[in-house]
């Protein structure tokens, strides 16, 4: 496996005939036992064949940055309201912004109620003990469970 981690890093150069004789015969002994190697060289030389069919064009100098500039320019020409902005992002800020702010705010509510409701049950059974008041235990069971009257 790691010979042919190896043999792939060289098969490109083999192919182009760019490999030293000690590397060449490597690869060529390597081929004649790997399967994958082999296949993965028969790809390489079909994508060669395809690339070299290909004319290659020459585009003229600095075609690339006119090209850039001309974007620019448009863009530059655009009203406004047609621009992106941070604040309009069409449907990803409309559906994703207020899945968190929603989840928040009933996280919140959620904290906020059962820290109230325990809050009240805890008083009113501390209250009953402190006071000496005698507490029964249905009441101590309904402070417990949480049921309210």
């Amino acid at each position: 496996m790691k010979e042919c981690i190896k043999i792939k890093t060289l098969l490109s150069r083999y192919l182009d005939k760019e490999t030293a004789e000690a590397e060449t015969i490597l690869v060529e002994s390597h081929l004649n036992s790997c399967p994958l190697c082999k296949k993965e060289l028969l790809e390489l030389s079909r994508i060669k064949e395809l690339v070299s069919g290909k004319e290659r064009i020459n585009l003229p100098e600095n075609y690339l940055i006119n090209r850039l500039r001309e974007k620019i320019a448009r863009k530059r020409q655009e009203p406004a309201e047609k621009r992106p902005s941070l604040i309009d992002l069409g449907n990803l800020s409309r559906r994703l912004i207020p899945i968190p702010v929603a989840t928040f705010v009933l996280s919140i509510l959620f904290l906020f109620s059962i820290s109230t409701g325990q809050k009240a049950s805890e008083t009113t059974l501390e209250d009953n003990l402190l006071s000496g008041n005698p507490v029964s235990t249905e009441a101590a069971l309904e402070v417990i469970l949480g049921v309210e009257d």
